[in-house]
């Protein structure tokens, strides 16, 4: 099957790069819009072919499967690209499409199912020979099963939502104190029930300021799996990645063929179709685990394309069109150096809080070995109810320091007027030593204080922040629950606080559903 139209089940830059590889293609577009009249702010339905109006506020069309469907229907599109987030993990949406002859491109239904299970997920990862983490190897039922999981584990340990994602649905414990042990268990299986759908929870070893380590891979779903070596996303702030890099300093040749070898065995034991990742946590010793997969293309796609040469996106639409994988792992080769830096629309020292607001100006870097991700442009509106990830900063050069020195360049040259972003964050982790000789791991942003390095502006006039902090964890419960009554057809009565729904609906397009 030949695919000849893309509708885009996204928004912002995934959908621009999409987009963008179409058409090289010689692929018909269709984009996405929310509603009438914001067609300014949606700066894809500039760049594809047609576009078609969602009628839904915010987020929740992007959610609506059926009328996503019927849109693709209706355009022609003999395909469906998710991107990232929204309905990019559904294995219901998958199997819709497959249903009404749409193709969707990415796993099977069954396959992202079954992944979206940690626990399940481990099983495969133990059966290829990767080694995980002392975890109960199946859900506690009860206080007295968690009690006797923690007290083989030991201390420190977590508390972990089978169904969970993106840091959420996670508590650590630190403490022998039994009865707090036991009212944060009961706490997080009634969070998990209302946010998840299911209150299975797992105890699993917790592992101090490891290093972030994944590996890409692609497969065609007739058995055969390559993979494109790793990125470093060591650089997080709750829980979530801020930057990422390839190749890992921390990996020697060893250790990077044995991961990326069992990164392959998991995708050939699931006949895996498309782009995937493979995650793992590594510890001083170079000791690593398994920890997830992430069933989609990922956010930091791009510095891989760098380093191997290689269009992903282009991969991923031929093989879910019924191409062979024309591949083989030794036609995979690396050079250079690359770096993305995710800039969001928030305020680092009000707990990194999402900000909504308006750009008054907009200039990306340029020159050699930079490449700016974004939808935004002049006038461009920040809406409180979508992701606030609003541009990538891509580089590349001949190897890590001339990667750095070139970044520190291109950050000097942006301009984003108008909402606060992680630009100054970034200003000091590039000067940063430990940063610069490579020793960084998940709690980096913490025990380097590079937060209280910041100097302290005056707030953007235009910009709109939270005025009663909400931690990320309640926001997403919250939002998560609301998607479930969405999910599940039942009216949800919202708040009238335009904030706190927004912070509601943005829960449900970050990572803790991506």
């Amino acid at each position: 099957m030949k695919i000849k139209k893309i509708l885009i089940a996204n928004r912002g830059e995934i959908a621009i790069r999409i987009i963008r590889t179409c058409k090289e293609m010689g692929i018909k577009t269709v984009a996405l819009c929310p509603q009438k009249g914001q067609e300014n702010n949606f700066l894809e339905t500039k760049f594809a072919d047609e576009y078609y109006f969602l009628n839904a506020d915010g987020i929740l069309g992007y959610l609506d499967q059926k009328k996503i469907l019927g849109i693709a229907k209706k355009a022609g599109a003999d395909a469906i690209h998710p991107g990232y987030g929204f309905l990019a993990e559904n294995g219901d949406f998958a199997d819709l499409c497959r249903k009404n002859e749409v193709k969707f491109i990415g796993p099977k239904g069954e396959v992202l199912r079954k992944l979206g299970n940690k626990i399940e997920a481990r099983k495969i990862a133990k059966i290829v020979g990767c080694s995980l983490l002392p975890a109960s190897e199946k859900p506690v039922k009860d206080e007295k099963e968690c009690l006797k999981a923690a007290k083989k584990i030991g201390i420190p340990f977590l508390l972990k939502a089978s169904s969970g994602g993106g840091g959420l649905g996670i508590e650590m414990i630190d403490s022998k104190d039994k009865n707090k042990l036991l009212a944060t268990f009961q706490k997080l299986k009634r969070e998990i029930k209302n946010a998840f759908g299911s209150d299975d929870i797992f105890v699993e070893k917790f592992l101090p300021g490891p290093r972030h380590i994944e590996f890409q891979i692609l497969g065609d779903g007739k058995g055969k799996v390559i993979h494109f070596g790793e990125r470093e996303c060591s650089v997080q702030r709750r829980h979530q990645k801020l930057i990422e890099e390839a190749p890992s300093p921390f990996l020697d040749k060893g250790l990077r063929k044995k991961m990326g070898k069992l990164a392959v065995k998991i995708g050939e034991r699931l006949n895996y179709e498309g782009l995937g990742t493979v995650e793992f946590l590594a510890d001083k010793n170079k000791h690593f685990y398994f920890m997830e997969i992430n069933p989609r293309i990922q956010v930091e796609h791009p510095v891989t394309e760098l380093v191997t040469g290689f269009d992903l996106v282009e991969k991923q639409i031929k093989i879910a069109g019924g191409e062979k994988l024309d591949l083989k792992q030794k036609n995979i080769k690396f050079s250079g150096w690359a770096m993305e830096f995710r800039i969001n629309s928030e305020e680092p020292r009000n707990n990194f809080c999402p900000v909504s607001g308006t750009i008054g100006r907009y200039s990306a870097p340029g020159g050699k070995g930079i490449e700016m991700h974004s939808f935004c442009q002049d006038g461009q509106e920040i809406f409180p109810y979508f992701d606030n990830l609003i541009a990538k900063l891509v580089v590349f050069g001949n190897d890590r320091m001339s990667v750095i020195k070139r970044a520190r360049r291109a950050f000097d040259e942006i301009v984003i007027e108008g909402v606060p972003t992680l630009i100054p964050l970034y200003k000091i982790i590039l000067r940063n030593k430990n940063f610069l000789d490579g020793r960084i791991s998940t709690s980096f942003i913490e025990k380097e204080k590079i937060v209280k390095s910041l100097k302290i502006d005056k707030p953007e006039k235009k910009a709109q922040i939270a005025n009663k902090e909400i931690s990320k964890k309640e926001i997403a419960f919250i939002a998560a629950h609301l998607y479930q009554k969405i999910k599940n057809g039942k009216e949800e009565k919202i708040e009238t606080d335009k904030w706190r729904m927004s912070l509601r609906q943005s829960a449900l397009e970050n990572e803790s559903f991506r």
